[in-house]
């Protein structure tokens, strides 16, 4: 993960395929045509919004695409942290971070999941998990994203949503302002 975490305009795709690893972790564990359980993909496309601006921090970006070939469409939103300046200088961040929140629908089923990191992991940038939390539907969404330093442009995501269980990697890409995450998952239970 370290590589593909070293420039601003890197974090962008990889941020993305976060979300996109656990809508796909989220949705596919619950889907009602061709699951709940075995494998499949998913794939997610958007293009980059601009006019993201002082007042306007936190501007929606909106996605569409597919899970194991039921559409799937959405908005992510990336909070702006709370932020304490320190007395002495500097300032203290908050024990967690929301990195971005997916709000959106699946199969007539509002989802709503978000993806965060402690603050003690950014220390070590390389081995840094992102927890994913929230609902879909009525089930509870819980699972972890992370990247490695031998595979830098694939993230490894595993998880529940309700009582399955759900695992996978995806590949997040960016082409300019032309985004696209493909994710393979498997769902058991």
């Amino acid at each position: 993960m370290g590589p593909a975490l070293k420039t601003p305009s890197s974090v962008v795709p990889w941020a993305s395929g976060i979300g996109i690893a656990l809508v796909a972790l989220a949705l596919s564990g619950c889907a009602t045509t061709g699951f709940p359980t075995g494998s499949g993909t998913a794939t997610i496309t958007w293009h980059s919004v601009g006019g993201v601006s002082e007042a306007n921090p936190t501007r929606p970006q909106p996605y569409s695409g597919t899970i194991a070939g039921v559409p799937l469409s959405g908005k992510s939103v990336t909070p702006v942290p709370h932020t304490t300046l320190n007395p002495g200088g500097g300032v203290s961040l908050p024990s967690r971070l929301t990195l971005a929140r997916w709000t959106g629908t699946f199969e007539g089923k509002a989802f709503v999941l978000t993806a965060s990191v402690s603050t003690s992991g950014l220390t070590h940038i390389s081995s840094l998990t992102v927890d994913i939390d929230g609902t879909f539907g009525t089930a509870h969404v819980r699972g972890t994203a992370s990247g490695s330093e031998s595979q830098p442009n694939i993230l490894h995501f595993k998880g529940e949503v309700g009582h399955h269980h759900v695992s996978g990697t995806v590949r997040p890409v960016q082409h300019g302002a032309t985004n696209k995450a493909t994710a393979s998952f498997t769902v058991t239970g």
